[in-house]
């Protein structure tokens, strides 16, 4: 609040691929993000408002080995409605008007979290590649492996693993801050996708295989 007060920029969408659980915006002149949770899902998300809510909680108390991003959690935050860009404001309409409300010259945000901003390791990496910057381009893609790795090895799966859903500090080092799909890699069931019995299956709207909760799938490799 005190730095809305000292500065004169308007509050806009976050640099990067929109999510399909959570729409984010930014004030430039002030180092985070605000991540308010939609009122739709992509069909793609087979998760809840609920659901999104106790993954946050679980990266709240876990171990979070330096490679997720720490979140604070408002309700009722009001911010002065003159500081939102209108594109913003109906867009937040649109796709979260069950979060907001306005009131007399104010937005209230029924529920939000607020977090470090990060540039997103795909805007990074095709920085990297439009620059030929071979040295970022391998920090970045190192430092992917990296988080990955550390996060398994603090018993976290992080799910949706695209570039989109990692964050580059300002340190340089690589954050995942996407938790809906979060989950304890002790409770993952990894499973090679099994090979369709006709070349039709590959082409379904629905996967050949049956899925149950908790399954991980991945192509087998053949050498």
């Amino acid at each position: 609040m005190d730095h809305l007060q000292q500065s004169s920029d308007l509050f806009l969408p976050a640099e990067g691929i929109k999510g399909m659980v959570m729409t984010v915006f930014t004030l430039p002149s002030y180092p985070v993000v605000f991540k308010i949770i939609k009122d739709r899902f992509s069909s793609s998300k087979y998760v809840s408002r609920e659901i999104v809510k106790e993954r946050y909680a679980l990266v709240k108390h876990h171990d979070r080995a330096g490679r997720l991003a720490d979140t604070q959690e408002f309700t009722n935050l009001q911010l002065p409605l003159e500081r939102f860009d209108s594109d913003l404001i109906e867009e937040l309409k649109q796709v979260a008007a069950g979060s907001v409300e306005i009131l007399a010259g104010t937005l209230l945000i029924k529920h939000v979290w607020v977090e470090r901003r990060m540039t997103p390791l795909n805007i990074y990496l095709q920085e990297a590649l439009r620059n030929e910057n071979e040295e970022q381009l391998f920090h970045g893609v190192n430092e992917y492996g990296k988080c990955i790795k550390e996060l398994a090895a603090a018993n976290i799966f992080a799910g949706d693993m695209l570039f989109k859903n990692f964050g580059v500090t300002r340190h340089g080092r690589i954050v995942f801050y996407d938790y809906d799909e979060i989950m304890y890699l002790t409770d993952c069931n990894f499973r090679h996708i099994p090979e369709p019995m006709y070349p039709e299956q590959e082409l379904a709207d629905e996967p050949w295989y049956s899925i149950g909760p908790g399954m991980c799938f991945r192509k087998s490799l053949i050498c």
